[in-house]
């Protein structure tokens, strides 16, 4: 994770224009990390980037699709690789992510590696395109929690950590009751 952080920090330190692409970034994470292009979506879906939630949401999709697949890449779809951030977003980008790596490394571990392995990552797709599915929807605030739960995904890929994988399955069951109780609530007030 270290090495991952030190290419983003000098990318973002040295654009060649103000403006930094999500591409170039995602092309940074390098090839095989679906856990830190996770990781790294939905950080930005947190951000206070118009419409977030919708454009990155296909990025999610889009990896989830990776996933299924077991294909190695990227994958973004182009309208995703398309946007630009300013260099100031793009550092705040850096410095949360710098200080997610920073408590992973001491948290994250190696364990319960069959839940992390290439052969059983099956199962997380429908639950990461659900995270996507939720991010997509137009609730405001709705993207903390399943931001949340696809950061822990994410960490718990990238470490091979099952730990962090349940831990971010609970949290994202977690932000399928909120919709649900949402959904109710405007069911049961019309």
């Amino acid at each position: 994770m270290n090495d991952l952080l030190l290419r983003l920090k000098l990318a973002v330190e040295h654009p060649h224009e103000d403006q930094v692409s999500v591409r170039f970034l995602a092309d940074m994470h390098g090839e095989s990390a679906h856990g830190a292009l996770l990781l790294f979506l939905a950080v930005l879906t947190l951000l206070p980037i118009p419409f977030s939630g919708f454009l990155f949401s296909f990025g999610i999709w889009a990896i989830a699709r990776m996933m299924w697949i077991n294909d190695s890449g990227h994958g973004l779809p182009e309208r995703v690789c398309r946007v630009t951030l300013s260099k100031a977003t793009a550092t705040r980008l850096i410095k949360i992510l710098s200080w997610i790596y920073t408590k992973a490394d001491r948290i994250c571990k190696p364990r319960l590696l069959s839940l992390s392995s290439p052969t059983h990552r099956g199962w997380l797709v429908p639950f990461i395109a659900l995270m996507g599915f939720i991010i997509f929807l137009p609730i405001p605030g709705g993207n903390g929690t399943p931001a949340v739960a696809l950061i822990l995904i994410g960490l718990g890929l990238m470490a091979r950590d099952g730990l962090a994988l349940i831990a971010g399955i609970v949290t994202g069951l977690v932000g399928v009751g909120v919709v649900v109780f949402l959904v109710w609530l405007i069911v049961r007030v019309v």
